[in-house]
């Protein structure tokens, strides 16, 4: 998910504004390294990233090269106690990676020559809308969930993608631009949901993210097994 670095400056404010400095402060302290989604967020993450990737391969010509590169992100909303986060709210913000002209020109200016030509596509990658951010935040201070973080899907690009941007392999893993810019926002959950297919149709694999020192740390996600039986996804710790 690109373009969350001003986003997070709103989510900053917001936080400080509805919440106080030392709530602010506690996003970013020494949380637990397990995050449990529950059955509702999960549910509507899964139907949103399975309908565009639906819509990819819909879009593929007669050469089987999609058009449509499927892009699901949301925001994570929770609480935590000390021995897990609960993940019980998700926010679809509108993305205007393609349509803000600040955020095309810092695609083109600073994103694609740091992390590749890849990201030159507007297509590529999601920046969300930061008055969105803020009123999502705003929405849930009163009900007590917090900002927890973010979640995007990749697909298979590398392998159904046009040729030309098959060079850099997709996974559940994340690339040098979401470890960037998971750096950027500093927030405690980052999730990637890799959406590709197998013998048995699409499927899903799930891991989750935390800035680290020199590399991104990995996080125990829990998925509720109904989710995991009626959409194939693949195996995951703890589940």
């Amino acid at each position: 998910m690109a373009g969350m670095k001003d986003a997070q400056r709103v989510t900053d404010a917001a936080v400080r504004e509805v919440a106080g400095p030392a709530d602010g402060i506690a996003l970013f302290g020494d949380l637990p390294r397990t995050a449990r989604f529950e059955l509702e967020p999960a549910r509507r993450f899964i139907d949103h990233a399975a309908q565009e990737y639906r819509k990819c391969l819909d879009s593929r010509d007669a050469d089987g090269v999609p058009s449509h590169l499927p892009r699901a992100s949301g925001l994570l909303f929770g609480q935590f106690d000390g021995n897990e986060i609960t993940i019980s709210d998700i926010e679809f913000v509108p993305n205007v990676r393609d349509s803000d002209e600040s955020v095309m020109a810092e695609f083109e200016g600073t994103i694609a020559p740091r992390f590749g030509d890849v990201y030159r596509n507007p297509g590529r990658g999601f920046w969300s809308d930061e008055k969105g951010v803020l009123q999502a935040i705003k929405d849930r201070f009163t009900s007590g969930l917090e900002l927890m973080g973010s979640i995007h899907s990749h697909p298979n690009w590398h392998e159904i993608g046009p040729p030309h941007e098959r060079y850099q392999k997709l996974s559940e893993h994340p690339t040098l631009m979401d470890e960037y810019l998971f750096r950027q926002s500093c927030w405690p959950v980052n999730v990637i949901w890799y959406v590709h297919e197998n013998s048995r149709g699409m499927a899903h694999r799930v891991a989750g993210w935390r800035p680290g020192t020199d590399e991104c740390d990995r996080l125990d996600i829990r998925i509720p097994s109904a989710i995991c039986e009626a959409f194939n996804v693949e195996s995951l710790p703890g589940v």
